[in-house]
This record gives C-alpha cells, sequence and structure tokens, in this order.
C-alpha cells in the first residue's frame, strides 16, 4: 500500500506542473479539448443526422461511414510525413479546420450524396490529424515532468471525448440536430484558430551539419 506521504507529495509536484505551465495547458489545452470535443461529436451525430434529417436506411448509413473510415485512414501515413516534415501546425490547423467544415456542410445536407460529400471532408481532415494531439503533447512535456504534462494533458482530451456527446444530446434536444451539427462545426472552428494564433510550432529542425573544406580549398 502507498504511504501517505508519497501520495501527497506527487500530488503537490502534479499541482506544481499545472501552475508552471498553466498558459500552455489553457491554451493548447483548450484546443486540445475542442479537438477532441468534434471528433467524438461527429460520431454520434452523423449517423443520427443521416436517419433523422436525411431520412436514409441503415445500409444507406453504413455506406457513408464506411468509406468516411477509408479516407480517415488512408491519410495515417501522410499526416505522418507532415507533422515531421513541414511541422505540426500543417497537419492539427487544417485538420480541424476541415472538420469544422465538414460539420457545417452535414447541416446543409439533404440527400445521401451531399451527406456522404461532407461526411468525407470530415474524414480526411480527422485522418490529417491522426497523431496531432499526442505528438504536440509530447513535444510540449517539460523535461522531468513528463508523464504529470501528459496526464493532465489526457485528461482534458478525455474530458471532450465524454463531453461531446452530452453537447451534441442537449444542443439537439433544444434546438434540433441542425443546430447541434453548427455546434461542432465551430468548436472545429475554434481548436483550428486555436492552434494557429496560441499554440508555438513545436517542431525544431536540427541545424544542417556544415561540411569541411577541402586541405587546399
Amino acid at each position: 500500500m502507498p504511504h501517505r506521504g508519497g501520495l501527497r507529495g506527487h500530488s503537490l509536484h502534479l499541482a506544481q506542473v499545472v501552475r508552471a505551465h498553466f498558459q500552455i495547458l489553457s491554451t493548447a489545452g483548450l484546443g486540445q479539448l475542442f479537438a477532441q470535443m468534434i471528433r467524438s461529436g461527429r460520431n454520434s451525430l452523423i449517423p443520427l443526422y443521416a436517419a433523422d434529417v436525411v431520412g436514409l436506411d441503415l445500409p444507406a448509413i453504413g455506406w457513408i461511414i464506411t468509406l468516411a473510415a477509408a479516407i480517415d485512414m488512408a491519410m495515417f501515413y501522410p499526416a505522418g510525413l507532415i507533422m515531421d516534415r513541414y511541422g505540426r501546425k500543417y497537419a492539427t490547423v487544417p485538420s480541424f479546420a476541415l472538420q469544422g467544415i465538414g460539420m457545417a456542410l452535414v447541416a446543409l445536407a439533404s440527400t445521401f450524396g451531399g451527406l456522404l460529400a461532407a461526411t468525407l471532408v470530415i474524414g480526411f481532415g480527422n485522418g490529417l490529424g491522426s497523431g496531432t494531439m499526442l505528438t504536440l503533447g509530447s513535444d510540449l512535456a517539460p523535461k522531468g515532468s513528463i508523464g504529470e504534462f501528459l496526464g493532465v494533458w489526457r485528461l482534458i482530451g478525455d474530458a471532450g471525448s465524454t463531453g461531446a456527446p452530452m453537447v451534441v444530446g442537449g444542443v439537439a434536444d433544444l434546438v434540433g440536430l441542425s443546430s447541434a451539427t453548427l455546434v461542432m462545426a465551430g468548436v472545429g472552428l475554434a481548436s483550428a484558430a486555436i492552434f494557429t494564433i496560441f499554440v508555438p510550432e513545436t517542431l525544431h529542425r536540427r541545424a544542417a551539419p556544415v561540411q569541411a573544406k577541402a586541405v587546399g580549398d
């Protein structure tokens, strides 16, 4: 059984980490919260919207979800290349901007084709952001407190994932599914804006080695 003093010391260290890095946790953390909200919210919204608003049957809804998942998975490798070659923000910002735009298009969809197109945009955007939040959290984590920082970072993301279905359900119950999709669209665009304005690029390139001059040059 852990000693109470050890647990207390760990809790104090965790609180110190949060205080020391409050600014980045409150900016990048908010972006992470919104990012996970739109990722989780789409899983609730799209099937409901397809059935209740567009009036699609189960096979049609299944095709939409499957095709969106396929384009999502196809972006895993390109997303990693973009993050490592150009920078984290080159994947993160377009990812959540596209998901926000896709959600807004869902609110305009009234046919199978329209909803499929909107969902493919969301799938492409989500695939483009594959691994971005884990990578960004690892980049931002301070040396000596990596575990504590990543624990808080993960907690923020989990709060977004858990809260999204409740937000979707509450808004849909009050003003309808179309309005709920627009709220999620705003969440995605807000995430993209936060990462654009408030979060620094965390990919630090190593300087290219200087070639030694040949003797006599």
